[in-house]
């Protein structure tokens, strides 16, 4: 976390350096009152005034300095928790497809939300504290050696042992820390998947099912809040209690000198003061050393995923598709012993329409993946013109290739956004794919038109809408090659129908469908159809028009 007090070293720096002449106000103070003491016992009436001006002055200076010791903290605060969050955004956002599959969505927003908070303030307070404490702290002791080494020591030793039990904390407060944000996170979790399951629920019943569940979590988190509350409060109150067994300690040695006559009445006060300062400080490092200590779990967390593992893929090659596709001994596995993909070869040359068909579990999804970059493990070949895809610039391959899926996601946005997704396109390129795509056609049924909202996930659309939203979404960046994966399946036939055909009526399109089957009347329109059967490519159709032999069940 180091970086963010670098990259706004201005504010950190002004924070800290605020914090530190306030602090040391105190111990000014506390001198200044020796003196007026000492004076005021002596009848120096005209020596008193003159220190009370100063002491003025000076306790204008602490309101003063403490008010824009505030600011200048909160405004670092602010700015580190900004930076934080747009640090992890980018980490989340930038993971590869499997990488960032590997946690719930929920969970990301409970960290960038939440977790970061939590380390924020667990954070920034507890090092400028520390380092202005610190400080003043060093100088108080210089101060008390100064007037008296023996009560120095006394106050040191004192100080000493009221930190042991305090930081024996530290331990206890990192396991709750971690404990709450495990449940912060599981609660997000629950709550998406009620809230996005919420016409389920309704329709068969289960609302008390899913309501026993956030109630556990609920009570869980309010257990933890109790008992994080209690340890709080132990080492609080522990502070407390050892501050005025040190007061008690010091005032009697103190006392006793001052009797005998070895030190002033001044100096005594003096002594006291600094002495309750020097424990002051010595308690704030007790209660916020295991604040920071505890942190460690949640910084280790939020730094994998800020500087977890990028994409294997890190060529810099730029192609365009405008020779073939070809795929040589494709191998690959998720698990060592159970392998997906076995020696297979694909070609597909360019504006080539092709067809891929196979059951559920065959790989064919696996493949797609493959081809587009998800996966960087395989064994064999992926190349395009040429280019092998580890060579390949990952912002080449997405100009390059993209998949439309059976579920295509629709943000809460225009349908102008939808297709555009904030980039800057020309009039033509725009008319070109609404009209390609089809989606002019349904334009004048939402309001607003092209700047017509879609609704979350696209609510406000038919299934065919959002298949041509998508379908203008690829068509206006002018992709080489558009994979279909069951992309039309979830509407209705005769719409699916007639979006499959205008594909493969385009010519300048290179066209991969994989499905478990061919839409009525579409086989003779392809150039080729291909089965897959075990992870690995079968023959292909003898003529146009022809249906391979989907009998795939059977092995080879």
């Amino acid at each position: 976390m180091l970086r963010y007090f670098k990259r706004h070293i201005a504010l950190a720096s002004a924070a800290i350096l605020l914090g530190i002449l306030t602090e040391l106000l105190t111990p000014l103070s506390a001198v200044l009152e020796q003196r007026m003491i000492d004076l005021a016992v002596s009848g120096d009436m005209s020596g008193f005034l003159k220190f009370l001006w100063v002491a003025v002055i000076v306790v204008l200076g602490i309101a003063l300095g403490y008010f824009l010791d505030g600011i200048s903290e909160k405004w670092f605060t602010i700015k580190f928790w900004e930076s934080l969050r747009n640090d992890l955004y980018d980490g989340i956002m930038k993971r590869s497809v499997t990488r960032f599959a590997e946690r719930d969505t929920a969970e990301y927003m409970s960290h960038v939300n939440g977790t970061a908070g939590t380390v924020v303030q667990n954070l920034t307070r507890p090092v400028f504290y520390l380092i202005s404490y610190g400080v003043a702290a060093l100088v108080v002791l210089g101060i008390m050696l100064w007037y008296s080494p023996l009560l120095a020591a006394m106050s040191v030793l004192c100080g000493g042992l009221s930190m042991i039990l305090p930081v024996m904390f530290n331990k206890r407060l990192g396991r709750l820390m971690t404990e709450d944000v495990a449940l912060k996170t599981a609660m997000s979790v629950e709550l998406r998947e009620s809230l996005a399951g919420h016409e389920v629920i309704a329709s068969y019943g289960a609302l008390p099912v899913f309501r026993r569940r956030f109630l556990k979590l609920s009570a869980d988190m309010a257990s933890l809040d109790k008992r994080t509350g209690v340890a709080i409060a132990e080492l609080e109150n522990i502070g407390r209690f050892m501050d005025r067994v040190e007061w008690v300690v010091t005032f009697f040695a103190a006392g006793t000198m001052a009797a005998r006559g070895d030190i002033t009445v001044g100096t005594l006060v003096l002594f006291v003061s600094l002495f309750g300062y020097f424990s002051s400080c010595l308690t704030v490092y007790a209660q916020m050393l295991p604040l920071l200590l505890g942190n460690r779990e949640n910084i280790k967390l939020l730094r994998g995923l800020i500087d977890g593992e990028r994409s294997e893929f890190a060529g810099t090659e730029q192609t365009r598709l405008e020779n073939a596709l070809e795929v040589r001994g494709l191998s690959f596995r998720y698990k060592e012993d159970v392998p997906v993909l076995e020696k297979l070869n694909l070609t597909i040359r360019k504006n080539e329409k092709v067809a891929l068909l196979g059951p559920s579990g065959c790989g064919k999804s696996t493949l797609i993946r493959l081809l587009t970059g998800c996966y960087a493990n395989y064994e064999g070949s992926i190349r395009y013109d040429g280019a092998e895809l580890h060579d390949i610039d990952p912002e080449s391959l997405r100009r390059l290739v993209t998949v439309i899926q059976q579920n295509t996601f629709i943000f809460n946005d225009t349908v102008r956004f939808n297709i555009c997704l904030g980039e800057d396109f020309s009039g033509e390129a725009l008319d070109r794919a609404l009209r390609l795509s089809g989606v002019r056609r349904f334009l004048g049924n939402i309001p607003g038109g092209l700047d017509g909202e879609c609704g979350e996930n696209g609510s406000r659309l038919s299934g065919g809408e959002r298949q041509r939203i998508a379908l203008a979404r690829a068509l206006i960046r002018d992709v080489n090659v558009l994979i279909l994966d069951e992309g039309v399946s979830a509407i209705d036939v005769s719409t699916a129908n007639e979006i499959e055909g205008e594909l493969l009526n385009m010519k300048d399109l290179t066209l991969l469908t994989v499905t478990h089957r061919i839409k009525d009347g579409l086989t003779g329109q392809y150039d080729r159809v291909l089965t897959m059967r075990d992870g690995a490519v079968g023959r292909e159709s003898k003529r146009p028009g022809e249906t391979p032999d989907l009998n795939l069940s059977k092995k080879p």
